[in-house]
């Protein structure tokens, strides 16, 4: 079996070396919608529908795993322990005047911001970037007022109705 680490790290309830394997198996994420994550833990790892779901609960609970519905929805992994949501908060209240109007790599922005506000490492914030990215809640765009291109992060009403924002 592909998944036995994961079954064993799962077994043992290792959440924290459970979520950096799936990082490192998903790095864009697991695609689906918010049933994907345990039907991967069934059908791939090998594990009952009840270890399943508490595994999948724990994962979510603990900040390792969250879903992203919408378009193209998907659980994203982190390493470390992260609120999703207080980061959607920050990003909406708080990154435009991060931002500033230096010549930043739009990239290095997003990532300093997202490291320092959930005071995470770097690994940890790429993670997260490119989890929102590959969910279409991040994106590069061009900027007019700015004059250059920076990170733009939307959130779909769905979203908003699943993390009640």
């Amino acid at each position: 079996m592909a998944f036995e680490h994961l079954r064993e790290l799962a077994e043992a309830g290792r959440l924290e070396e459970l979520a950096k394997a799936l990082v490192k198996a998903f790095p864009q994420g697991l695609v689906g919608e918010r049933d994907a994550l345990v039907t991967f833990l069934m059908n791939e790892v090998g594990l009952s529908h009840a270890d399943a779901v508490k595994v999948a609960e724990a994962l979510e609970t603990g900040g390792y795993a969250h879903h992203l519905p919408g378009e193209r929805p998907r659980w994203i992994f982190t390493s470390k322990p992260v609120s999703l949501l207080a980061l959607m908060q920050m990003l909406d209240e708080e990154y435009a005047e991060f931002v500033g109007e230096g010549d930043e790599d739009p990239r290095e922005t997003a990532l300093n911001f997202i490291s320092s506000r959930l005071q995470v490492d770097r690994e940890v914030a790429e993670e997260i970037l490119e989890g929102l990215t590959a969910a279409g809640y991040a994106e590069v765009a061009y900027v007019p007022e700015l004059e250059r291109d920076r990170y733009l992060f939307k959130f779909p009403e769905i979203f908003a109705m699943t993390y009640r924002v």
